[in-house]
């Protein structure tokens, strides 16, 4: 009997375990993590960081930029990150508060906004504007850029086609 109750007591906790809700996510702090991640990501940029830059893409991540085949990983983004540095940026920067939206599994998120890109030239600076959105996944507790598209508002592309055919490839 008492071998039975604790059967059945110990069914019963596991179904209730088994039942319960998944813990609820915070969708509004991981938007703000979203944001933050972005804001570092740029700053990186800012100070030409390559390495620090490409620690916010995701291995598998692939990125779209304008005119260009999908870059498909980190190594082949660095290409395009090299080139993209070689620019004589002085700024980037944000022109609106990004539109960030988070899943309810809090998970994946994405984000798009557009900023501007302040060039140095020899008649003074110039600036250029431009628009992303990224995809983002949690990994290991950290958001990662899965997913980038970028293109420029101008007809002008932000890197020289020889510059962007210059990044290598891979292809699946």
């Amino acid at each position: 009997m008492i071998a039975a109750r604790t059967v059945t007591s110990g069914f019963a906790s596991l179904l209730a375990l088994a039942c319960a809700a998944p813990p609820k996510v915070d969708v509004a702090a991981e938007a703000n993590a979203v944001r933050q991640r972005f804001a570092d990501w740029v700053a990186a940029e800012k100070r030409r960081d390559l390495d620090l830059s490409m620690s916010f893409l995701a291995p598998d991540a692939v990125i779209h930029g304008e005119g260009t085949p999908a870059i498909r990983g980190i190594e082949a983004a660095r290409g395009v990150w090299k080139a993209f540095f070689d620019i004589p940026f002085t700024d980037i920067v944000s022109t609106e508060p990004r539109t960030v939206v988070v899943s309810s599994s809090g998970d994946l998120a994405y984000d798009a906004g557009s900023w501007r890109l302040i060039v140095s030239g020899k008649d003074g600076p110039t600036e250029q504007r431009g628009k992303s959105a990224i995809a983002w996944q949690k990994r290991d507790g950290q958001w990662k850029a899965v997913g980038l598209s970028f293109s420029m508002d101008s007809s002008q592309p932000l890197l020289p086609a020889a510059e962007q055919s210059a990044a290598p490839v891979r292809r699946r």
